[in-house]
């Protein structure tokens, strides 16, 4: 068990404001383990009394999954400032992002023999992503 959540019929079903809605209002109630006073997590819910006989009431609700939905996301990577140098006074910078995974690594041109620390890139970087994803967190 992960936890419960105790709602009381009773009080919703004596409650004329909440029957007289005609869409119940979505409820996030916590969830709580006996054995710990910090929440385990959240039900995002709402509830419905029907009558036994008034089944026609009942709506059926499309809970599937929606398509996925293809997007691009470009990170330009234009110019920087203060890149270290190594012993020699120059340094050869380059910038790689990706997404949590790491699968779909790219990497912007190196910018051989730099001995400002200004390197200029003017240079994109292009992922194919479908929506919805696990990973989200963009690392540059």
């Amino acid at each position: 068990m992960i936890g419960e959540s105790i709602l009381d019929v009773e009080d919703r079903y004596f409650n004329l404001e909440w029957v007289n809605l005609d869409e119940k209002p979505i409820e996030y109630r916590q969830i709580y383990h006996p054995s710990s006073s910090i929440s385990q997590g959240v039900v995002k819910m709402w509830m419905e009394i029907i009558p036994a006989d008034r089944k026609e009431l009942v709506k059926e609700w499309d809970i599937t999954l929606k398509p996925p939905t293809f997007y691009e996301v470009r990170i330009c990577v234009l110019n920087c400032k203060d890149i270290p140098m190594d012993s020699t006074g120059m340094c050869d910078p380059y910038f790689r992002g990706y997404f949590d995974s790491a699968e779909e690594e790219q990497e912007t041109d190196t910018h051989f023999r730099c001995s400002d620390g200004k390197p200029d890139y003017q240079y994109r970087l292009i992922f194919k992503m479908a929506l919805p994803r696990k990973d989200f967190k963009f690392t540059l």
